[in-house]
């Protein structure tokens, strides 16, 4: 697929992945979204679309993370849970963690994934049964929330430029594949924010540029 057919933006907002979510199959997307956007995610995706708004916004991709197993929603979850649940076939975790953004604590693949530390023991256990991973706690390097700070498929993975070479041996026993370090956006190292991937494909925000992008592309295991 051509570069520019995996560019997009959010009514004009280039950081996707505050507003969409993904695995293999299925992609959760706002319902204010564009036709166009819809379109152009599904189709670098290879997914089908989940039309939902998590907790009564458009943050569906700040809200929600997911796998190929199951999906972790917030306890306010604004009757979402029922739909993701219905169209998706998929475990879905009603989490009552206090700290809710959970894509921003929580990168994960189908082999394994990291959460922040802030997170608490029971609500972790649940989240891994949902998953059916474990989820390891660790920080990279001064920031807590990691989950905005590393993208995961089950071929490769991309963390934030600052990552140390003990973090990312660290992050490749984790999810159990090679991964590099990257960007996004032109210089966001928040690479998560800016981008939505799974093992088929990728889109990201316009501003990314095109060396980034093959960063992105090295990462994942598309270039193999």
């Amino acid at each position: 697929m051509a570069s520019e057919a995996r560019k997009a933006t959010y009514h004009g907002n280039p950081f996707l992945g505050i507003f969409a979510s993904t695995n293999n199959k299925h992609t959760l997307i706002p319902e204010d979204a564009s036709g166009k956007f819809v379109e152009k995610a599904c189709a670098a995706l290879g997914t089908e679309a989940v039309m939902c708004n998590v907790s009564g916004t458009n943050l569906d991709g700040i809200y929600c993370v997911m796998n190929s197993r199951g999906i972790v929603l917030p306890k306010f979850d604004g009757g979402a849970a029922k739909a993701v649940r219905e169209a998706t076939g998929l475990e879905v975790l009603v989490s009552a963690e206090r700290w809710n953004a959970h894509r921003n604590n929580v990168a994960v693949n189908d082999k394994g994934g990291i959460i922040s530390e802030i997170i608490g023991a029971r609500e972790r256990k649940e989240m891994e049964d949902c998953l059916g991973v474990e989820l390891v706690p660790m920080g990279i390097g001064r920031y807590k929330a990691v989950g905005a700070l590393c993208v995961a498929n089950n071929k490769g993975f991309l963390a934030h430029y600052a990552t140390s070479e003990d973090e990312m041996e660290q992050l490749e026993g984790i999810f159990k594949v090679g991964g590099a370090k990257g960007s996004a956006n032109t210089g966001t190292g928040f690479v998560a924010v800016c981008m939505l991937a799974n093992d088929k494909g990728y889109v990201v925000g316009e501003t990314t540029t095109a060396y980034e992008m093959g960063r992105v592309e090295d990462a994942l295991g598309f270039l193999g």
